[in-house]
């Protein structure tokens, strides 16, 4: 099995609504704050544009506002073509004016975040992270610790999204181990795993570029990440 992914930028969202659908143009409306619209918008359209370049369909208006996101119960976006389950799992995330998807076949589970670079409190550590995630810290040099916690904490995320559960689940019920983050620097996908508690593995990748940190999981372990048409 193989992941596809799609990353896009705020300045390629189209100024116009004609790509939603209606149940989507009446959600937009209900957003007030400028910033969550933005960003309600970036994901949609990064969302949109991967469905349709994974299932090879054109990227006008008309298709793309007729390839609908709905919430599941679980808050996990399920993408419906016209009105019919399109066969597909994505998982979605934005941060600093980029969105990502990631798009697997609906029998598997994928899990996706993109998480600006920052600093994290002690506090933050220990309230969040396993004893094995806070030793991994301690082990890491202060100039790279930021980097590291937000790593960890994107993949936490990716798990639980493909969990379905999200953060109403315990981060300490997940434990991140991110391959190769001592190694040179590089901006190419390193492999990430991610166990729960219950015994199931996560298995995908990493990457840190341009101030941000990306993951993606998925179930069963995929082979390779793909990117689609129009990642920039």
């Amino acid at each position: 099995m193989d992941v596809y992914w799609l990353e896009q930028s705020a300045g390629g969202v189209p100024g116009g609504d004609a790509w939603l659908s209606r149940s989507e143009r009446a959600r937009l409306e209900g957003l007030r704050i400028p910033k969550r619209r933005a960003d309600w918008r970036l994901g949609r359209w990064t969302a949109k544009c991967a469905v349709s370049g994974y299932l090879h369909l054109p990227g006008d208006s008309e298709t793309l506002a007729a390839l609908e996101l709905r919430p599941a119960p679980s808050g996990r976006p399920e993408a419906f073509l016209h009105g019919r389950a399109a066969p597909v799992k994505l998982s979605l995330s934005h941060s600093g004016g980029r969105g990502m998807c990631a798009i697997v076949p609906d029998s598997a589970e994928v899990g996706c975040d993109l998480e600006t670079v920052e600093p994290r409190s002690p506090a933050f550590l220990a309230d969040y992270f396993t004893d094995e995630e806070r030793e991994l810290a301690a082990r890491t040099p202060a100039g790279l610790r930021d980097s590291l916690l937000t790593l960890l904490w994107s993949a936490k995320e990716s798990a639980l999204k493909a969990l379905g559960c999200g953060l109403r689940a315990d981060t300490r019920s997940v434990n991140a181990a991110p391959a190769g983050f001592l190694d040179s620097p590089g901006e190419e996908w390193r492999c990430l795993s991610v166990a729960h508690l219950s015994g199931r593995t996560f298995c995908g990748w990493w990457r840190e570029s341009g101030g941000l940190v990306r993951t993606v999981v998925a179930a069963p372990a995929p082979l390779r990440m793909i990117a689609l048409p129009g990642t920039d």
